[in-house]
């Protein structure tokens, strides 16, 4: 009876670490993705000043998460937003018009990455 309690003790830690992991994830990916929309916004009425310093704050951002993240989530997964992110600082200090498509291809991969970490019945069977 000890290893079946001692079992499901382990079981559940595994569940709760999952859901903890999954829902700190689902967060960060939301904040990521709410400062990229104001950053399109900005981006499209041509607000360089706004750009410049959104664009350093996403990457410091991004920083943070990737170092936490890449214990977490398989680092391949982590690889190409990472080139992208840096690539977006770059572009918001020379005024490119490749920014806008830099940050919704950022988007697209966050909201990939969100959407493969949050449990679901498909993803768990």
């Amino acid at each position: 009876m000890t290893r079946v309690r001692i079992s499901a003790g382990v079981l559940l830690l595994l569940v709760l670490a999952s859901a903890f992991m999954s829902s700190w994830v689902n967060r960060r990916c939301d904040e990521m993705l709410f400062d990229i929309n104001r950053l399109s916004i900005a981006a499209e009425n041509g607000e360089c000043e706004i750009l410049a310093d959104g664009t350093d704050e996403l990457n410091r951002k991004w920083e943070r998460f990737r170092d936490k993240a890449s214990v977490l989530l398989k680092y391949d997964k982590l690889v190409e937003a990472d080139r992208i992110s840096a690539r977006i600082v770059r572009l918001a200090d020379n005024d490119s018009e490749e920014l806008k498509a830099g940050l919704a291809e950022l988007r697209e991969l966050l909201e990939m990455l969100k959407s493969g970490e949050t449990p679901s019945l498909t993803s768990i069977f």
